[in-house]
């Protein structure tokens, strides 16, 4: 049976939902496999991109609790999922059946995956470290690599780290390595969190960390 990317987002929590957003646009950015332009029934990456940059920003305004705002959030959450799902059967296509070529893309494999096969949930990466990055205003994080992992979400919090509504997601990264946090408050002390997402959704927490920002 052929691999198949999947394409059900609706089971997918609001920050679990912009980390695979951001995920698969980031792997498609710049992926030999999948040069632009793209054929006119699958959306290009500009218009994934804006999508997920309006999605992004109605999330973060939404936290307010605001219903209009909420409302906002809803329909460009449904906009990009929507996108997003229109997009798979071209880069099946493409693929061929190749699962080399499907795991490059973001998309978690419905068969044949590359990820971690069992039901269980990833652990928390290890290594996690924290330092200035070269700008003012910047840190850098760091975790070893986390077998099974596709992504990493990095949240991030001045208040109580033990409050879970305290916590904002900061950013995601492909990589364990070099995860730039930007506009930052010098002098400010903040608190970061990472784990690892992979298929099965989203690991446990590494410990928390706090740090003043220079």
């Amino acid at each position: 049976m052929q691999a198949k990317l999947i394409i059900s987002f609706e089971h997918l929590s609001e920050p679990d939902f912009l980390v695979k957003a951001e995920t698969i646009i980031t792997a498609l950015t710049g992926n030999s496999h999948y040069a632009e332009p793209w054929p006119p029934q699958a959306p290009s990456l500009a218009e994934l991109t804006l999508a997920l940059n309006t999605y992004k920003n109605d999330y973060h305004a939404s936290l307010t609790r605001d219903t209009l705002k909420i409302a906002q959030r809803i329909s460009s959450r449904q906009n990009l999922s929507d996108l997003l799902k229109r997009l798979p059967s071209y880069l099946e296509f493409i693929a061929q059946g190749d699962t080399s070529i499907l795991a490059t893309t973001g998309y978690d494999l419905r068969k044949n995956s590359v990820h971690n096969p069992s039901n269980e949930i990833l652990s928390a990466p290890s290594d996690f470290r924290v330092s200035h990055g070269i700008k003012k205003g910047t840190l850098i994080v760091h975790v070893a690599l986390l077998p099974d992992a596709g992504s990493y979400e990095v949240q991030i919090t001045q208040g109580d780290p033990n409050v879970e509504a305290n916590w904002k997601h900061a950013t995601s990264s492909l990589t364990s390595f070099q995860i730039l946090l930007e506009g930052l408050v010098p002098t400010q002390t903040y608190w970061l969190r990472i784990r690892g997402i992979g298929r099965n959704g989203s690991g446990a927490w590494a410990e928390p960390i706090s740090i003043i920002v220079i």
